[in-house]
């Protein structure tokens, strides 16, 4: 999945200037509810400004009235453009690893020709990851098992033979020595015969949600 595929784009966003005041730009934002708002000086993207940061210079600066304070600072002088991007063909798990680790509200998105092009959410990654994992869709099971050679092929083939289709799988790191979890999630009317078939094979079954 990339991120093009999951990103806000350019159309469809709220966005300041550099020109603007700083009260207007604040509007945008509650009208919005937003937390920030992309930052261009004209058609080009310049940074990133942050609802927190205008409250924060206000009440840290003296002796200032709150409507000159509204109408003369400028979005300029506030804007954050130490900001963090990400190709539109990039993958969204890359994406998903950006944003955790550099702690911004969303990651501009650039196409090949470095043409600013939308932004990527937290919003839109969860969204993503529930797409990939298809929470709204079919049984949840999870299966605890040892770290052995084969484990996989093996749980896979009971489920091929059961004729079951499998619409997603992840196996994830059980922090328990030599253990792992497998998330799978199927599609299938009788759960109960698959889930005998599985234990039966000696497979420890952790969790059953529909």
């Amino acid at each position: 999945m990339y991120v093009k595929n999951h990103m806000l784009s350019k159309e469809k966003l709220t966005t300041v200037s550099l020109q603007e005041n700083i009260g207007s730009a604040l509007e945008k934002i509650n009208k919005g509810d937003f937390l920030s708002l992309p930052a261009f000086d004209g058609d080009e993207f310049k940074g990133i400004l942050m609802k927190e940061a205008i409250y924060r210079y206000y009440f840290e600066i003296e002796c200032v009235d709150r409507d000159k304070f509204l109408n003369d600072i400028k979005v300029e002088e506030l804007y954050n453009d130490n900001y963090k991007s990400i190709k539109e063909n990039e993958l969204i798990e890359n994406a998903s690893y950006l944003l955790k680790e550099v702690r911004t509200p969303f990651l501009p998105v650039f196409n090949s020709k470095d043409e600013f092009v939308g932004i990527l959410t937290h919003t839109s990654i969860f969204n993503a990851f529930s797409e990939i994992f298809g929470l709204d869709r079919g049984t949840r099971i999870v299966i605890n098992m040892f770290d052995i050679p084969g484990q996989l092929a093996k749980l896979t083939e009971i489920i091929r033979k059961e004729n079951v289709n499998i619409l997603n799988f992840a196996a994830v790191d059980a922090k328990v020595l030599d253990v792992y979890r497998v998330i799978l999630r199927v599609d299938t009317e009788d759960v109960a015969d698959l889930i005998d078939k599985i234990d039966k094979a000696g497979f420890k079954i952790g969790e059953i949600t529909k």
